[in-house]
């Protein structure tokens, strides 16, 4: 059981090392007209409304993590001690969750009042890994001690999904109908991916039955299937690193992906100018979209597989016997070939989903700089252990009071995420520079203690050209409608 738990831990330590240097969680500029071309990565009908000519991200960075599964004692950001790291005690579903994204050089141009196109690059992961409950405790040191403890349980099932990707997108976004008092902007961006990374592993539905021999308790699996795959990405040949990025290049998969999105504008009953509204003139916003349509696509590597159906007999001990000498996947895949009744190869090409969800967003201008969004997201995919291959995003409900102007703010967004965490964070703009963390529990990482590792954190550097063609000047007192 030990020799598994660290093969878990080095499994997890790899994933967390795919993270590259999702705009969907700068969660302190949801619904901002100052969000500029980030604001396509949230709803792609945005651009249009931005407060100006131009916007250009220089650069933005944002990590996300979610973990029930395991804690480490003794530990500090400035500290580390990975040697007291320690399953979680108890019966219970577990899982681990981090996303991240680095976003370069992206632009934004209003080609006139209705009409604006925005340029992005950026690169991707998410990592995830679930179970159903079960039960652990440190008393646990063997699979036979492991099935002791978990003799309740109906069956066992968790999946760890690690996908990383870069993508290029073109956004566009136009004023489809425009009143005195309202407007209505539609917007889609395309999207050209390449699969950097993705690997998937999975037990489901095991189940076991007790049996007695000579008064010794002893397992055996009537029930179940395994699966194991990982891209040919991970296998880079070449005798210089420009052979290597060429080979690695190669093997990097394109596709395509899609986000589309519709926002709408409602001006102030009391505003008697002419302006239509957009950018900061308005008395609400409400917006829709749907993001991350699509699918990543990687080639497997050799030894790729999928198994279903134990052997009969398939006991504990023959598990443990047949797994010693396992070294890599094919190791694993050829042993499986004797622990189950059907086993596939794996050689097509093999997908994962990106994070695909329907977001709605309510922005509320109260005047005098100040503003509150709320906003929900709904996964189209499961992460659940027992629904295969998939991404999503955690975030479900996330309200934002925010106070800012063009080259000021202070943000205080409050989320309650799909794993029943509550987070409270805060963000603040000073020019150029937005800096913020998901929960101000982050500042616990710093000091040396027993760690969950929950929260994260946000830095975005985004600058206005020509600031003295904005669109729409800062409305220092919006009157309430």
């Amino acid at each position: 059981m030990g020799r598994t738990i660290n093969f878990l831990l080095n499994c997890t330590l790899v994933l967390i090392g795919t993270l590259p240097a999702k705009a969907q969680s700068y969660h302190a500029i949801n619904g901002s007209p100052y969000a500029g071309a980030t604001a396509m990565y949230t709803n792609p009908a945005s651009t249009v409304n931005s407060a100006y000519k131009w916007d250009v991200t220089l650069f933005s960075i944002q990590a996300t993590i979610s973990n029930n599964a395991f804690v480490i004692n003794n530990s500090s950001l400035l500290n580390p001690n990975p040697s007291g790291f320690f399953i979680n005690n108890g019966l219970q579903q577990r899982h681990f969750n981090t996303n991240a994204d680095a976003n370069l050089l992206n632009a934004r141009f209003a080609i006139d009042d209705k009409s604006a196109v925005a340029l992005g690059f950026r690169l991707r992961t998410y990592n995830q890994g679930q179970s159903l409950p079960f039960n652990y405790n440190d008393t646990i040191t063997t699979l036979q001690s492991f099935l002791h403890s978990n003799n309740a349980v109906n069956y066992l099932s968790g999946s760890l999904t690690s996908a990383a990707w870069a993508e290029v997108n073109f956004n566009y976004s136009r004023v489809i109908f425009q009143t005195e008092s309202s407007s209505l902007s539609a917007g889609i961006t395309l999207s050209y991916l390449r699969g950097l990374s993705g690997a998937y592993a999975s037990i489901s539905r095991a189940h076991y039955i007790e049996k007695q021999k000579n008064g010794a308790s002893y397992y055996i699996f009537d029930q179940g299937g395994v699966a194991a795959m990982y891209s040919d990405t991970y296998l880079i040949t070449g005798n210089s690193n420009s052979q290597s990025v060429s080979s690695f290049l190669k093997k990097a998969l394109p596709s395509l992906g899609l986000d589309i999105g519709a926002e709408y504008l409602i001006k102030p009953e009391n505003d008697k100018n002419d302006n239509p509204a957009a950018g900061a003139d308005y008395g609400w916003k409400i917006g829709v979209s749907i993001m991350d349509i699509g699918r990543n696509k990687f080639n497997p590597i050799d030894g790729s597989f999928t198994a279903n159906g134990p052997n009969n007999n398939l006991t504990d001990t023959g598990v443990i016997n047949k797994l010693g000498a396992v070294q890599n996947i094919r190791d694993l895949r050829d042993t499986s070939r004797a622990l189950f009744n059907t086993l596939n190869a794996l050689q097509n090409k093999f997908t994962i989903p990106r994070p695909a969800r329907l977001i709605i967003s309510l922005d509320r201008n109260l005047g005098s700089n100040f503003f509150v969004n709320a906003e929900c997201s709904f996964n189209f995919y499961s992460a659940k252990a027992e629904r295969g291959i998939s991404t999503t995003e955690i975030n479900l409900f996330t309200v934002t009071p925010r106070w800012e102007t063009s080259a000021w703010g202070f943000y205080l967004p409050v989320q309650y995420n799909n794993l029943g965490q509550l987070w409270a964070g805060a963000a603040i703009k000073l020019g150029p520079l937005l800096v913020g963390v998901h929960d101000l529990d982050f500042f616990k990482w710093l000091k040396t203690g027993t760690q969950t590792y929950n929260g994260g954190g946000y830095i975005l550097l985004s600058v206005h050209p020509f600031i003295h063609k904005e669109r729409h000047v800062d409305v220092d007192d919006c009157p309430k409608p």
